[in-house]
């Protein structure tokens, strides 16, 4: 072993970033069968859980590797029997048993942030999953190795840098690096495990690292999603909203199921029959479930796509055990998933600017009947007007993520691959715009309790609870004040927010 690399194996856990949240074994093991995870499954992982191969997987999978090797002394192999993308043509001799480590070490090359732990889990779960459904004839060493990393949380040192939506050669070969022993992982690695040339590239043929990110992501923003029916439903009783926009006709003109049920669950949230302040409010409420219920429905599909995505055995080439030969393809090319995030990233921008309208409601007198901003009255207070400045940040930051990625395009190793999915840089920019959308609707919340309080406007009993809780984490400052630690506590209570008071999904 190299020095550079003896070095690397021995630093501590101190020497990486770390997660604020420690994996807590509270649940039992997920059981990987091949048969696909679910989103529910996978942030189990990312909180500890584990992952354990179902029973009859391993026996499954020593015979498609003793079928693989078959298939492979009869047909040339890309990948084993030849070299990669521009070296694709470059016949490697069968005896050279240092060809799958070279492909590692080669291609284990990344840069940027570390990724989070909990991502790490994700994607190691994620290519569990994958090679325990039929396709990949890897060795079944490396997928007791995988399984025996997440167990035992040895978790390898992964950078957001190197993937562009054509497998995330990148991550995976660093994982396969720290599984051979070669790279540091967060616990003790004593037992390394070998990749031969019929497992080096089987291994790194996947895009779990982005389906992992794709993976949190979504989860992340389901919470907040649902919690914006609470401040929206809070906006709306501030402000004497007209509860027609949330009509069953409503929902129903809207067309797509997701509207319907986001129109089902703000008049369960509002439930009264007021009378309204106006026959049409501002686009902020009355276009609400239209723009919710995309945002909605692009999640969904999303979610599901990568759940699928879990199921499925995409390396290049794929062994097809059933005709007994290797089929070359383009699989790896996540077009699909690159365009569902980016659809996703649209409509949270198409969202954006009702936000910002729903604010600006908030603190104008002639929706509320409150001094400008919601301020205490006295002469020249600001009250809560810079938070619009913040909101208008965000969405701007919101919009600039909301650039398509899969606009882009790329000639890569000497015009072996003319063009890729960039579904990577999709996911990293929803990484942004779901932070982006935190931040706004924690604005929203902030300037939407302070108006039902201010006001003293009746509320749903569903509403009350919020309130009550609300006033435990937010108390009400009238005088112009610091606002950054209110900004900060609604931050991180709007995640929660609609726990058990919508319905789960």
């Amino acid at each position: 072993m190299r020095e550079h690399e003896q070095h690397d194996r021995h630093h501590s856990r101190s020497d990486r970033p770390r997660d604020a949240h420690q994996p807590v074994q509270a649940e039992p093991p997920i059981e990987v069968d091949g048969a696909g995870l679910t989103l529910t499954d996978l942030d189990k992982v990312a909180r500890g859980a584990g992952a354990r191969l179902a029973p009859g997987v391993l026996d499954r999978l020593r015979r498609q590797y003793r079928e693989a090797r078959g298939i492979s002394a009869r047909q040339p192999v890309y990948g084993q029997s030849t070299g990669v993308g521009a070296n694709r043509f470059v016949e490697v001799d069968e005896h050279d048993d240092e060809h799958g480590l070279r492909l590692l070490r080669s291609h284990a090359a990344d840069a940027g942030p570390h990724v989070p732990e909990e991502t790490v889990r994700v994607m190691l779960a994620i290519r569990l999953s994958q090679l325990a459904a039929s396709g990949s004839g890897i060795s079944p060493d490396v997928v007791q190795g995988l399984e025996r990393m997440l167990r035992d949380d040895a978790l390898p040192s992964i950078r957001t840098m190197g993937g562009i939506g054509t497998a995330d050669l990148a991550a995976l070969a660093s994982t396969a690096l720290a599984m051979a022993g070669e790279r540091p992982t967060t616990n003790p690695w004593p037992t390394p495990v070998s990749f031969g040339k019929d497992s080096a590239l089987p291994f790194m043929s996947s895009s779990a690292l982005t389906l992992a990110r794709a993976a949190r992501a979504v989860t992340r923003l389901r919470d907040l999603e649902g919690s914006s029916r609470i401040v929206t439903a809070l906006s709306a009783t501030a402000v004497g909203a007209n509860r027609q926009a949330f009509s069953p006709q409503a929902g129903r003109a809207a067309v797509i199921p997701a509207a319907a049920r986001v129109a089902e669950e703000m008049r369960g949230l509002l439930q009264d029959e007021s009378e309204p302040a106006r026959i049409q409010d501002p686009f902020g409420l009355r276009a609400y479930i239209q723009a919710q219920g995309a945002v909605v429905d692009a999640m969904d599909r999303l979610g599901r796509l990568v759940e699928s995505l879990t199921a499925t055995a995409q390396e290049n080439p794929l062994f097809d055990f059933e005709s007994q030969r290797a089929v070359h393809h383009g699989g790896f090319h996540q077009a699909s998933l690159g365009l569902a995030i980016d659809g996703l990233n649209l409509a949270l921008a198409q969202s954006a600017p009702l936000v910002i309208s729903r604010i600006t409601m908030l603190h104008d007198p002639a929706y509320t009947g409150a001094p400008p901003f919601l301020a205490d009255g006295t002469d020249g207070s600001s009250g809560h007007m810079m938070v619009e400045y913040i909101a208008a940040s965000a969405m701007a930051q919101l919009r600039n993520a909301a650039q398509p990625a899969s606009l882009n395009t790329v000639v890569l190793s000497q015009g072996a691959e003319e063009d890729a999915s960039f579904a990577t840089q999709a996911v990293e920019q929803l990484d942004r715009a779901v932070d982006s959308y935190q931040t706004m609707l924690s604005i929203e919340l902030l300037s939407a309790h302070r108006a039902i309080s201010v006001l003293g406007r009746p509320t749903s009993s569903s509403l009350r609870r919020v309130v009550a809780s609300l006033r435990e984490v937010l108390p009400i400052v009238a005088a112009d004040h610091d606002l950054r630690p209110d900004i900060e506590a609604a931050g991180r209570v709007l995640p929660g927010l609609a726990r058990g008071v919508l319905p789960e999904a």
